[in-house]
C-alpha cells in the first residue's frame, strides 16, 4: 500500500464510495485483492478496519451484503471491538435490518455469540428496546435465560425486567413457556 497521504486519502474516499454503491469488485480492487477476501482484515489507514462484512452492514445496500455472504464471508468473524456481526447489524437503523438479521442467522450466525458486556444478541436487542429483533432472535432459539459471565450475571430476561422493558420481558417469558 502506498504511504503517500494523498493517495491513501483518495483510496479511502473511493473505498467508502464503493461500499455505499455496493460495488464489490471495486472494493476488492481498492483493498488490493487480499488473500482470503472477504474474510480479511481491512487496512486501518483506509478508514474501514475490521471485516468487509462489518463495514458493509453500516454503509452498503443489502445486495452487497448478500454478495459477501455468497463469497463465503464469515458471519462469526472475530470482533475485537465487542460488536460481532449480529450486534453491528442490530446497531444500525437500516430499513432492511430484520430481513438481514434472519439472513445472517440462516448463514450460521451464532445466536449466542458474546459481545460487549458479555451480552448475547438477545441482551443487546433488549437493551435497545427492539421488540422485533427480540422476537426474531427468540423464534430462532435465543435463550432468554442465558446469563452473562461478568458483572451481575444477569440473563436478557432479568435485564429486561430490571429495566422495566415490560413488552420485551413478556415476549421472552412467552417464548420460554
Amino acid at each position: 500500500m502506498s504511504k503517500d497521504p494523498t493517495d491513501i486519502q483518495r483510496r479511502a474516499i473511493e473505498l467508502d464510495a464503493a461500499y455505499r454503491a455496493g460495488d464489490l469488485e471495486t472494493v476488492r480492487r481498492l483493498l488490493g485483492d487480499p488473500p482470503g477476501f472477504p474474510n480479511c482484515p481491512q487496512p486501518f489507514e483506509l478508514g474501514c478496519a475490521g471485516a468487509p462484512l462489518d463495514y458493509a452492514f453500516c454503509w452498503s445496500p443489502a445486495a452487497m451484503i448478500y454478495a459477501l455472504l455468497a463469497l463465503g464471508a464469515d458471519v462469526n468473524y472475530d470482533a475485537g471491538d465487542g460488536f460481532p456481526a449480529l450486534f453491528t447489524l442490530l446497531e444500525t437503523d437500516r430499513a432492511d435490518k430484520y430481513e438481514l438479521l434472519a439472513h445472517l442467522l440462516d448463514h450460521g450466525a451464532d445466536i449466542h455469540r458474546r459481545g460487549i458486556n458479555d451480552w448475547t444478541p438477545l441482551h443487546y436487542a433488549a437493551a435497545q428496546r427492539d421488540l422485533r429483533a427480540v422476537e426474531i432472535l427468540l423464534s430462532r432459539g435465543a435463550d432468554p435465560h442465558l446469563k452473562t459471565r461478568i458483572d451481575e450475571g444477569l440473563s436478557a430476561l432479568e435485564e429486561a425486567e430490571r429495566n422495566g422493558y415490560h413488552e420485551i420481558a413478556a415476549a421472552m417469558m412467552a417464548s420460554a413457556s
